[in-house]
Order: structure tokens, then sequence, then C-alpha cells
């Protein structure tokens, strides 16, 4: 029997795409990507957001807890002490009073042989003195207080609490790490937080510390504690320096009335600073948001950075006290990328 070849009609023939078809294909990829990938660091932005708040928002509960038990917010060396000779920062004061791994000078057993191989800290300032022991492998054992044990206060994830780089401690050069190796609370960039503690409910000034020859007398907040980190020059995961802060950017005259900006309550008003004589400090005479003050950075990784809120890459704005500056007042603190945590009457 003969052989047919078979056929197929003409619209059965496959054929390859052409160059043309293949350059739409490819730019319709392309736009996709380029609409989605923002979209996508958007998404991914918000929910570090959400996870350093959530943090923060523990870490400030956890202190509340503390100040039920004990009638006072965490932080294992005294307030004014630590403002005067920041050996470490005002967080580590806090984790180390939350979490243990750490004996204070006045505990009865500060001397036993069990303390013997810890690192000993001493704290000289204006203020007074104070000595405390030291050992981060302890930190999580839970904190002693008053000649007492107690279980750890906060217990955040491992990657939460980490040895942050680049701290200036006690006022050195930056080191490329904490030579005590605390652990920082770091916020979802790497970045350690910053804490505020109140030495007194209320003072005729909200920060004191932050301009040569202050005293904190009469003062609510102190600003040493957070000296290791507001100015390092490389800080973090992130490696930021933090001389674009506006905390140490600002006018040496309106650093106080700076951090007062942001620790304020809004309740109060504007109260900018006028370029009068004898009203450059009003902001400072606000009152406080709440007893403890929990900061981050945000995704910059510098607090309150001179080309965030008022200012751009463009024109850096390092004012937000006068008010010809800043027409917003404490407001003023919500159009950063930092976030803020208030807690406590």
């Amino acid at each position: 029997m003969p052989s047919r070849a078979r056929s197929f009609p003409a619209s059965f023939v496959r054929r390859a795409f052409t160059l043309t078809e293949m350059l739409v294909v490819i730019g319709i990829i392309a736009l996709l990507i380029g609409i989605l990938l923002p979209a996508l660091g958007r998404v991914q932005q918000k929910a570090r957001q959400t996870e350093s708040e959530n943090l923060m928002q523990e870490f400030g509960k956890a202190c509340e807890n503390f100040q039920q038990q004990f009638g006072f917010y965490p932080g294992i060396v005294p307030e004014a002490i630590l403002a005067g000779d920041p050996k470490i920062s005002g967080l580590e004061n806090a984790v180390l009073h939350l979490c243990g791994g750490a004996i204070a000078g006045d505990d009865p057993n500060y001397n036993a042989s069990t303390y013997s191989a810890w690192t000993e800290i001493n704290f000289n300032s204006p203020a007074g003195t104070f000595n405390i022991k030291v050992n981060p492998a302890k930190v999580g054992e839970g904190p002693r207080i008053r000649g007492t044990q107690y279980k750890s206060f906060f217990s955040p994830k491992a990657s939460d609490l980490v040895v942050v780089k680049g701290q200036g401690v006690g006022g050195s050069p930056d080191v490329d790490m904490d030579p005590y190796k605390l652990p920082d609370l770091v916020d979802a960039w790497g970045q350690p937080m910053l804490y505020f503690r109140q030495m007194r409910e209320n003072g005729s000034s909200l920060m004191k510390g932050a301009q040569a020859g202050d005293t904190l007398n009469d003062a609510v907040f102190a600003y040493g504690g957070a000296k290791p980190y507001v100015e390092s020059l490389g800080l973090g995961e992130l490696s930021q320096s933090q001389a674009d802060s506006i905390f140490v950017a600002a006018p040496v005259a309106r650093r106080n009335s700076t951090f007062a900006q942001v620790l304020r309550s809004v309740s109060y008003g504007k109260m900018g600073a006028t370029a009068t004589p004898g009203f450059t400090d009003a902001p400072n005479q606000g009152a406080k948001r709440g007893a403890i003050a929990i900061l981050s950075a945000g995704p910059d990784g510098v607090y309150f950075s001179k080309y965030d809120g008022l200012g751009t890459r463009a024109i850096p704005k390092v004012d937000i006290v006068l008010e010809s500056e800043n027409t917003k007042g404490p407001y003023i603190a919500d159009e950063y990328d930092d976030l803020r945590v208030f807690t406590g009457g």
C-alpha cells in the first residue's frame, strides 16, 4: 500500500515568537517589576516598623511592671550619676535591671566570690559615685535587687538583644564594640533604641545635660545616657554617623530644647522659642509625655536626621525650636521616620 504523508492545516503549524513579541513581553515584565518592587519595599518597611513598635511596647510594659513592683523605673545606676559618667548607655542600664547580668555596689553580696570574676565598672560624676559588676553571659537570668534574686522582667528574642557596634563609651572615640560587651535592645533595622527615664516627676526643665555647663538640678530627664549612641560616628548594623542627628547638629544653645520638642506633651501647645532673649528655652519648660521614653531611629538609622522632618537632602534643617524654623512645635516630631513610645504618668 502506498504511504501517504500526513498533512496538517496551515493554522496548526507552530511558529516561534517574533522579536517584536518577545520585546513586548520583556517590556511588560519590566513594567510589572517596576511597579511591584517599590510596593514590596514599602510593605517590608511597614513590617519592620510594626515589629519595632511592638518590641518597644513590650519593653515599655516590662518597665511598667518593674515600676509597680519596686516604685521606680529600671536603671541599675542612678540616673544623675550615669548622666555625668556614661560608661554605659541608658538603655543598657535598664536592660541590666530588667534582665540581670549585673550586681550593684550596695548589694550585701557585692564582694562575694560568686561575683569576683565579673567586670567592675566605676562611675564617678558630680552627682556622686557608684559601682557595679557586670557579666553579659548572665543577662536573661533575672536581676538581683536589694539583695534578692528575681526572674527576668523582659524576655525578647535573642536577635533583639545584641552588642551594638560603634558606641562612644564615656565620651571616648567610637569603638568597634562596647568594651563591656553589654547587649543593647535593637530595632528591626539593627540600631539601638534610646531610653530616657525621669529623675523626678516634675521640674523646671524637661531636659538637661546636652549643653556645656548644665546642671541637672530640677530637670526631669538627663541627656548623658543617650551619649554613647547619639554621639557615635558609625552606629549599629547600619554603621550610621549620628553627626546628622538634630540632637547634636542643633545650635548648642538649643540642644536641650531640641530634645524637649521630641519628648514633651503637645497639650501645652506649640511653645516655640522666638529670637527674643530669655525665650529661647521655652519648649524645655513644657510637660513630659511619659515617665519613660523609648525612641527608635527608624529606617534611616539616624535619630531625628536633619534630612528628615523639616529638612531634605537639598535643604537640611537642624533647628526645630525657633518659631521661624518650626511653626508646628512638638507636632513636628510626627513628621520624622523615627518611632516613639511613652509610658508612665
